[in-house]
């Protein structure tokens, strides 16, 4: 059985003193920029590229993250406190990296290092590499995503075969592959098959029919050159003209890799998304939400990072109409910070779409300036939705 992750503790790390996240299916982060909303992330992002094969030490500085050493990350306001720990609890196991607590070495005796210590707790190690190398699969996309390209590099290293990359720079090659195999197929019932394919579930199709809610009637045409070792994407318009990723747009090349990220993720499967509605109008940003929603229904494990209330109220549109979403399969925490410690908020959904609280300064910024726009005063009270 796949293994998730359930809870994330964070003690000293970055913008936290101490913090506990639970995770489900979907897991939202959001708030003002520089608050803590990608520390959560960032760790997972260590432990996902330490891949734990030559030493059990969780990298500070690898493919995914790259975060500095020790000064950088242990908690500027606790500074003189000894112990900095990260702990991720899958389904039927925990560990933990750090210094200074139970069973981790003295903080004197790491310094300068850029990797963080493990618990020392063999079967422990054991278990996660066993669970590495032959059951865990994911994709991590950052919010800095390859735009608009003529031709994109294969891959030539990859953590399994169908990695996107974390800019997205694989999306061409793995998409290729999909086209030209029709066997490649969505479960029948999996939520992600589009509405307009009912009888279809061939992922490619619906790869390209969710991307024609962002950019209506453009169809994918990806290509692999092997002797120039590139590929490329032209994109055919509604009048049946090819064309180049440039001459559709950054929201279209953003996207993409987002979308076939959701698609070809399999129940189980771990996808990690920065700023999902990066480039998009509002009308694109909604259908992502709600991408977002149906593959957490199907089983996936989605967390992602996100300033977007039109891609949240996608995932609401999924929890008020979807049979299948229920309100368990979604965790939403609001993080703020006060300069000194971050707060996160959690946030849960009901089944009409409706948010347990809706705590000040978040997303009630369109709420504020309709009310200066209407009042002409600048001084609005504070929103309840």
């Amino acid at each position: 059985m796949k293994q998730k992750i359930k809870k994330i503790k964070l003690v000293n790390f970055k913008a936290y003193k101490s913090q506990i996240f639970d995770f489900s299916n979907l897991t939202v982060f959001c708030g003002n920029n520089s608050v803590g909303k990608s520390t959560a992330i960032q760790a997972i992002g260590l432990f996902l590229q330490s891949g734990f094969l030559s030493k059990n030490s969780l990298k500070l500085n690898g493919e995914l993250v790259h975060i500095g050493n020790f000064d950088d990350i242990h908690n500027y306001s606790n500074r003189d406190e000894e112990h900095l720990e990260v702990e991720i609890e899958f389904s039927n196991f925990n560990i933990s990296w750090g210094y200074g607590g139970d069973s981790l070495p003295l903080r004197e005796n790491v310094s300068g290092k850029d990797f963080l210590p493990v618990t020392k707790d063999e079967k422990k190690i054991s278990a996660l590499i066993d669970h590495l190398d032959s059951k865990f699969k994911f994709q991590y996309i950052e919010a800095e995503r390859y735009g608009p390209r003529d031709n994109l590099p294969l891959s030539q290293h990859h953590y399994h075969d169908n990695w996107l990359g974390k800019k997205g720079e694989y999306t061409i090659q793995i998409l290729e592959g999909l086209r030209s195999r029709e066997s490649l197929t969505l479960k029948e019932g999996d939520a992600r098959v589009h509405s307009n394919h009912k009888n279809n579930t061939y992922i490619f199709k619906n790869i390209e029919t969710w991307m024609s809610e962002i950019s209506p009637g453009h169809a994918l045409e990806p290509q692999i050159e092997q002797r120039a070792n590139v590929a490329y994407n032209s994109i055919m318009t509604q009048v049946g003209q090819i064309t180049k990723p440039i001459n559709i747009g950054y929201g279209y090349s953003y996207a993409l890799s987002v979308v076939t990220a959701l698609m070809i993720s399999a129940p189980g499967d771990l996808v990690i998304i920065e700023n999902p509605e990066a480039h998009l109008h509002p009308r694109g940003q909604s259908y992502l939400g709600r991408l977002i929603a149906l593959a957490a229904e199907s089983g996936v494990q989605v967390i992602i990072e996100t300033h977007s209330d039109h891609l949240l109220n996608g995932i609401r549109v999924v929890a008020r109409t979807s049979k299948g979403f229920e309100p368990e399969l979604f965790s939403l925490y609001y993080i703020s910070n006060d300069g000194k410690d971050a707060d996160a908020v959690k946030i849960d959904i009901n089944k009409e779409g409706k948010l347990s609280s809706w705590p000040e300064g978040f997303f009630d910024q369109q709420s504020i300036d309709m009310y200066t726009i209407m009042t002409g005063n600048q001084d609005a009270p504070e929103f309840k939705k």
